[in-house]
This record gives structure tokens, C-alpha cells and sequence, in this order.
């Protein structure tokens, strides 16, 4: 440690030439390591990947513009953060994996601002319990609770600004990280105020008109933040609240669900490709708006539309095959298919395919993974109550990682149910093909190998009202 401290301090002292200035070191420790790496990214693709040393250290070198720099990703399985770096910076960061976000502390050159970035977050979380009980407030009194939240934000912003030389860009994103989330708070009371308060759900609610005043300080366009996690939240809600305004007032009236329907999410689009014209942030709302229509609705006629409009606006999209992908797996996993071809490795080290575990019996087929332990007891337990209420169903289990002694160990240790239990040998395959998007999906598969239902939960009453069915 005392080698990796004398590296960090020793840097901001070297005279300033240019190619000093340009070299930037990101680097720390990792208490109690998950994995053996560390993977730096910047706009969400892979940069570089460090290896913990013998210590548990890990260290980046990068040539960064030392007037502006860039705001980076870093994550160590499963866990991930923010860090904002720039030329001539050597920030280092100390984190124990136990208490990822709250033990994260940056020191050395150009931590202030990352500090900073960490307390805002770990700030919004905390507040979130206090903004969930304000939402039941009038819009008066909801407006001057979050504002005197952020006013408290903006002192520490102002303090910030006055004592550390900032570059503009790492402004930007210090005071993004005050702005969007007090931005999307309101965007949601809508939504939340007639959840809480039991007003009519597809009416819109009566608002002062200043309310939404904050949407002209909206910069649509901000490259530097398109994967800032703070702005991107931002926009999803911002633009669910638009499109949902707009169904209510243009479509059918009196419908019901309208925020699940189609139409909902052909107007996120279009407002999307109205307002949006940074490439890489709209190519991401598209992806995100597809994905949460995707995974919503299985009917086949609007799937097909949804898909033609998202090609309409936006011929060029970045994940466009990820889409069509999407669109042809959920068609592949419609009432009456069968399940795709996938490799599973069994308890007794045999290996077999999805397509054997489930041969002609009434099956429910549920996922897990060691590296959430709660959820793994949580679901197991629910299983075996299922199993006594339905004797004659076959419950399997599959794990989505794909370390068999691992996998083993944690049925041994957290005492889980042994059969029938298999493990995936390929995560990221099993994953897209059964568009797996929540640990608590589901699929069922009657005695005739059709699917029945491949997009139910664990806990839905769907999947009761199937299991008496079958």
C-alpha cells in the first residue's frame, strides 16, 4: 500500500509538460474481492480491465485531456460506480464489497469531485424513503419539500465550485448529479400522487403551471452524460410522463392500461425522435423503450407494429439487430412453441439440453444465482411451497451462472432443493434466447412440451390461476 501511495502522491509534483499533463492514474483497493478484475468503461463499452494484484490493488493508466476529461464507469462484479477523471488526475479509490457504495471513498488528485459524486448518490438513495411519503402531498407541498432537498445539494455543489478548480465538463456532471434526480422526482408525482391518494389512474392529474418549469433547464443533447445513470433515469421518466400525457389526451378515451399499450410506446418514440438528436442518447432511449414494450406485451400484431415504427425513425440505430433479436425471441417463445435448444450441465456433472428436463410433464422452469443469495433462498422456499400445493408439477431450477463447483456449494451451503437443479453453460445465450429480465420470470410448459406461458412471475397470480389449470 505504502508503494501504491508514494506512485499517487508523487504525480501531481512532476513538472507540467504536456504529455504529463495528458496521463491520467485510476487505481485503489478492493476490500473483500468478488472477482479477480476490475473493467473500466466509458460510454458503457468495455476500455480497459485491470487484474487485482496480491493485495487486492488494481491500477489504470490513460491519456485523457487534462482540460475536460471524461466520466467513467468501473465495476467490479457485481457492483459497479461512477469515477470522473482527467488529464494529470491520480485519483485513487478504497471500497469494501460488503457495503460497495457507502464505503467507497476517493483520495489523491481530482478526488474532490468524485467524492462528491458518490455522497449525491448515496444521498438520493436515502432520500428516497422521504420523497415516496411526500408523494401523497398536494403539488404545492410535494414542490417545496424536493426543493429544499436539492437547495441543501446546491450549498454543497456551490462549496464544491468555490474551493476546487472544476473543468466545465466535470461541472456539468456535478450538477447533473443535484438536478436530475430532483427533476425526475417530479416527473413521477403524477403517477405516484394517484397511487397513493386512489384518484382515477387514467386521468390526468391537475397541476399548477409552473410545475414542470424545470423541462426548459432540460439539455436533450448532453453526449457527456448519455450514460450518466442520473440523467439517463431522468430521461426514461421524463418521457414516460410526456407519451402518457399525450395517449390520455389523443387516443381512445376511457381506455384502460393506456401506459401498457402500444400506442403509449409508439408516442415515447416520437417524442423521443422529436426532441432527441444526439446519436448515442437516442439510439439508448430507443433501445430502452423497446425493451420495456417488449417485455410488457406478447401480442404478435402490435409487436410487429411497435418493431416497424422503431425501423421508421430510426434506420441507423446502434442496436438495431439487438432489437430484431429481441422481437424474433419473444415470437419463439409464444403459447403453444416449444423452448429453444440450450446446454444445461446437471448435478451429477451430465450434460443435457433445456428441451430434456421438462419431457412430457407440467413444468414451471425458474432461474437463480448464487451471487444473490436472498433471492435464492427466497425463491427456493416459495418453490417448495408451490411443489406441496401442486404435487404433480415438475418444478426445475436452473442457475444462470456457470461455475459448477460454485453452484454446489452454494445448493449445499444455503440447504436448496437438489433435484431437479441444473446449471447454464452459457449465461449471456440463455439469458437473450428466454429473454430472461427478471430472476423471478418463469416459464411454463405443459405434458405435450408447448409453452403455456413463458413471461409470468413467481409470485403472480397468473401463475396460479395456470397451475390449477394444467
Amino acid at each position: 500500500m505504502r508503494k501504491l501511495l508514494i506512485a499517487f502522491l508523487a504525480i501531481p509534483f512532476v513538472s507540467c509538460n504536456d504529455s504529463i499533463q495528458k496521463t491520467a492514474y485510476f487505481g485503489g483497493e478492493i476490500i473483500n474481492p468478488r472477482d479477480s478484475i476490475v473493467i473500466l468503461y466509458k460510454d458503457d463499452e468495455p476500455v480497459d480491465t485491470a487484474i487485482l494484484d496480491s493485495q487486492n490493488r488494481f491500477l489504470f493508466k490513460l491519456g485523457l485531456d487534462d482540460k475536460e476529461g471524461d466520466l467513467f464507469k468501473f465495476r467490479h462484479f457485481p457492483e459497479h460506480q461512477y469515477v470522473y477523471i482527467q488529464g494529470g488526475d491520480s485519483v485513487m479509490a478504497r471500497v469494501n464489497t460488503l457495503n460497495f457504495d457507502e464505503s467507497l471513498v476517493f483520495s489523491g488528485r481530482g478526488s474532490e469531485k468524485n467524492n462528491f459524486l458518490i455522497e449525491m448518490f448515496i444521498r438520493d438513495e436515502e432520500e428516497q424513503r422521504l420523497i415516496y411519503n411526500y408523494y401523497s402531498l398536494n403539488p404545492e407541498a410535494f414542490s417545496k419539500k424536493i426543493d429544499s432537498l436539492r437547495a441543501m445539494k446546491l450549498e454543497q455543489y456551490e462549496y464544491l465550485i468555490v474551493n476546487h478548480r472544476l473543468s466545465d465538463a466535470a461541472r456539468n456532471v456535478a450538477k447533473a448529479s443535484v438536478d436530475y434526480p430532483n427533476y425526475k422526482s417530479r416527473e413521477f408525482y403524477p403517477y405516484m400522487h394517484k397511487r397513493l391518494t386512489n384518484i382515477a389512474r387514467e386521468d390526468l392529474l391537475d397541476l399548477p403551471d409552473d410545475f414542470f418549469d424545470f423541462r426548459k433547464d432540460v439539455n436533450y443533447n448532453d453526449k457527456d452524460l448519455s450514460f450518466y445513470k442520473p440523467y439517463f433515469d431522468f430521461m426514461i421518466t421524463h418521457f414516460n410522463s410526456m407519451a402518457y400525457a399525450k395517449c390520455v389526451k389523443e387516443c381512445q378515451k376511457g381506455i384502460k392500461n393506456a401506459g401498457k399499450s402500444v400506442h403509449y410506446f409508439i408516442h415515447r418514440l416520437e417524442l423521443v425522435d422529436s426532441k432527441v438528436k444526439e446519436e448515442t442518447l437516442k439510439d439508448y432511449l430507443f433501445r430502452n423503450t423497446a425493451y420495456a414494450y417488449y417485455l410488457e406485451d406478447q401480442n404478435e400484431a402490435d409487436n410487429l407494429l411497435f418493431l416497424e415504427k422503431f425501423r421508421a425513425l430510426d434506420k441507423s440505430n446502434k442496436y438495431k439487430n439487438e432489437i430484431e433479436s429481441l422481437y424474433n425471441n419473444i415470437r419463439n417463445l409464444s403459447k403453444g412453441a416449444t423452448l429453444p435448444s440450450l446446454k444445461l450441465i446437471d448435478t451429477e456433472s451430465q450434460q443435457t439440453d433445456l428441451s430434456q428436463v421438462y419431457q412430457h410433464q407440467n413444468t414451471v422452469i425458474y432461474f437463480w444465482t448464487f451471487y444473490q443469495k436472498g433471492h435464492s433462498k427466497y425463491i427456493n422456499d416459495r418453490v417448495i411451497s408451490l411443489e406441496q400445493e401442486y404435487p404433480t408439477v415438475n418444478f426445475v431450477g436452473i442457475c444462470l451462472n456457470e461455475n459448477y463447483d460454485e453452484w454446489m456449494q452454494t445448493i449445499l451451503s444455503q440447504g436448496l432443493r437438489e433435484q431437479p437443479q441444473y446449471l447454464s453453460l452459457n449465461q449471456e445465450a440463455m439469458s437473450r434466447e428466454l429473454t430472461i429480465n427478471s430472476l423471478n420470470k418463469v416459464i411454463v410448459v405443459d405434458r405435450h412440451n408447448h409453452i403455456v406461458n413463458a413471461f409470468t412471475h413467481i409470485n403472480s397470480r397468473e401463475l396460479y390461476r395456470i397451475l390449477k389449470s394444467l
